[in-house]
């Protein structure tokens, strides 16, 4: 037992600290790139260097937008690249085949309520949102809508489902341990106090889909399903209010309720459809590490 909780902190530290650097490194050239790019176009600003830190590093800044965009986008890419080359997750020839779909538009429907549930969970605890003015920078440009939409979750999934669920889920007998795990650290590395709230209900849905239907296609789908309408929202500026409309807190509460009890009966189908466990996630290395994996570390 000891040594199974050793290697998963093992891998799962040195998982977070590829993403860490990945993502600091490629923003940090990307707000060089941005900055040069401005002084070329605009020339100095008149208050100087001062100015200078205020266009690139100002949270409310197209330039800085741009940098943390470009970062984004880059450092999943590369990050991405990092976990398939070196055997942390391999997709397999025929990633779309391994559901069928039937369970595929099942769990579609149930990550579509879950996010309406959770949603209004993470609305009513009222948790602050520190990045909401940069969030709606980065969905103005499109390298922001690519890194946030598409990008950004298959990262994510690949990442906190593929290579850090599957290997504790091929660790230990309990699946919710690889589920919990995975879902508290893909929450907490959001640090966004109401994302980390949110991503952890969510990554819970995730978490369960990953296992239960052996492939990681129905939580990539559910997550750029996700990211795509916050993206949509944030672009055209519609906020919760105007969604919910005239909508009493009686009608609101209802409408949940009815929408968590949907989400229930798709768990009971996917259950009811896909009878058995299917395994791929097992095959991912096997119980020891890839071979590609092995020479990383040499």
């Amino acid at each position: 037992m000891g040594n199974k909780v050793k290697d998963s902190v093992i891998r799962i530290v040195k998982l977070l600290v590829y993403y860490a650097i990945y993502q600091f490194v490629f923003t940090y050239l990307a707000m060089i790139i941005c900055g040069v790019y401005y002084l070329s176009a605009n020339g100095m600003p008149p208050e100087g260097v001062e100015g200078i830190a205020k266009i690139i590093a100002g949270a409310d800044s197209p330039v800085f937008a741009w940098a943390v965009s470009l970062g984004l986008l880059g450092s999943s890419s590369m990050c991405l690249w990092h976990l398939m080359h070196f055997g942390y997750f391999k997709l397999g020839k025929e990633p779309f085949k391994q559901v069928k779909g039937n369970v595929m538009l099942l769990s579609v429907v149930f990550i579509f309520c879950s996010m309406a549930v959770f949603n209004y969970m993470a609305q009513a605890v009222d948790l602050p949102d520190n990045l909401e003015v940069q969030m709606a920078q980065m969905a103005k440009n499109i390298c922001g809508v690519l890194a946030i939409a598409v990008v950004g979750p298959i990262l994510e999934e690949v990442l906190f489902r593929g290579a850090i669920q599957g290997f504790l889920m091929r660790k230990f007998n309990n699946p919710w341990v690889g589920i919990v795990i995975a879902s508290a650290i893909f929450g907490l590395v959001h640090m966004n106090p109401i994302q980390v709230f949110y991503a952890f209900f969510l990554g819970l849905v995730f978490g369960w889909l990953y296992y239960r239907t052996g492939s990681l296609m129905p939580c990539i789908v559910g997550h750029v399903l996700n990211n795509s309408l916050a993206a949509f929202t944030m672009y055209f500026g519609i906020e919760e209010i105007e969604i919910a409309g005239e909508m009493s807190a009686v009608s609101e509460v209802i409408s949940i309720a009815l929408l968590a009890a949907v989400a229930a009966y798709m768990v009971y189908l996917i259950n009811a459809k896909q009878p058995t466990v299917p395994q791929p996630w097992r095959g991912v290395g096997g119980d020891e590490e890839a071979p590609a994996e092995q020479q990383e570390q040499q």
